[in-house]
């Protein structure tokens, strides 16, 4: 037994404009001890550390270079409640977001945040990211645990896997593994829903770049660079400055965004091979940056 409680007040940051590192810890310090100093004992306000430089996203969400004490030289990236440190997506979306945020740190230069976010972008569509990266893995809680009709991604695969058969449901708390692929416009993204496993036995399935892109690499990256003005689905124009489909140029294919470019494609993929997947002229179509 103690007769003395220690209460932490974590996450409380102050903003000093166009201080340096040193004044910094400077000002931290004395901060710390006029607080201290105007309070009863036990009270105490410690200074821990410094963030040079780094954003604020919301409360108990930011990320940073990371400055224990004046003497440290090379400071640590920390990041806490956003997607780099969060296990509810594919590795791609944390590794993405934090080579992007790196590189806004140590350049300061906006357009080379842009080329390495289209080259990432690229390979997703192209089919040259790592399955790995793409791989999704939820909790499954157990067939009795999710209330009826429930969408979720581990108990859909699961109900799969024990139609075929029962001694394979996964254990209570046991991560099952999945990635999204492409079918048909106007299919429940549950029914996209895949094994890895399915996934290598099967050239006709695709990773869904476009699911991969829009839904889950670029929103982690807008809430980030929109807080310095930077719009990231409007710097994205890498789609292909023109597009053939079994051998034709289509000028309908010409300088559209983001999300104009899938919308077309769609369409277009649609009008050449009726009754296929939109995306089943994926080989066909030469795209040239």
């Amino acid at each position: 037994l103690t007769d003395s409680l220690t209460y932490s007040v974590t996450d409380m940051f102050v903003l000093l404009k166009g201080a340096t590192k040193e004044q910094a810890f400077k000002i931290g310090h004395e901060i710390a001890e006029a607080v201290t100093a105007t309070n009863p004992k036990p009270v105490k306000l410690k200074f821990e550390k410094v963030y040079l430089p780094s954003v604020l996203q919301t409360k108990k969400r930011y990320v940073g270079y990371m400055y224990e004490n004046l003497e440290q030289k090379e400071p640590v990236f920390d990041a806490k409640g956003i997607e780099i440190v969060r296990r509810d997506g594919c590795p791609a979306v944390s590794k993405i977001l934090e080579r992007s945020i790196k590189l806004l740190f140590e350049t300061r230069d906006i357009s080379q945040v842009k080329q390495f976010v289209q080259h990432q972008c690229m390979k997703v569509l192209d089919g040259r990211a790592s399955m790995q990266d793409l791989t999704f893995g939820k909790e499954y809680r157990g067939s009795g645990s999710y209330r009826p009709g429930a969408c979720v991604p581990a108990l859909e695969l699961t109900r799969r896997m024990m139609a075929y058969d029962r001694r394979l449901e996964p254990r209570v708390g046991e991560r099952v593994p999945y990635v999204v692929v492409y079918g048909m416009p106007g299919v429940p993204l549950i029914q996209l829903v895949r094994r890895p496993m399915e996934v290598l036995q099967d050239p006709g399935l695709r990773l869904n770049g476009t699911y991969y892109i829009t839904k889950q690499i670029l929103p982690p990256l807008a809430r980030i660079f929109q807080l310095i003005g930077v719009d990231v689905f409007n710097i994205l124009d890498f789609v292909p400055c023109w597009c053939t489909v079994g051998g034709t140029w289509n000028p309908q294919l010409t300088d559209v965004g983001l999300d104009q470019f899938f919308v077309k494609y769609l369409d277009l993929t649609l009008s050449v091979k009726e009754g296929k997947s939109p995306w089943s002229f994926w080989d066909q179509t030469v795209r040239v940056p």
